[in-house]
């Protein structure tokens, strides 16, 4: 989990999975980065807790990739 600065000076948080076992088009472990949200409107904690559950669902066999949109399109 990191920080990130755009230009214009927002920030925000970001948590970058790696899922075991899958691969992209070149061969390498299939990495995805997440924004868990502004960092004016979530905190450090809020995010370590986002962060965590992020890294937990390939343990359990879940693309995150995927898993959230499902979540985004059943919230809707």
């Amino acid at each position: 989990m990191y920080p990130v600065v755009d230009p214009s000076g927002a920030r925000r948080w970001t948590v970058r999975v790696t899922v075991k076992g899958q691969r992209n088009r070149e061969g390498k472990p299939l990495r995805t980065d997440f924004s868990l949200g502004g960092a004016d409107v979530v905190t450090l904690n809020e995010a370590r807790d986002r962060a965590l559950e992020y890294r937990r669902l390939p343990k359990r066999g879940i693309n995150p990739r995927y898993w959230r949109r499902l979540v985004l399109h059943c919230a809707r």
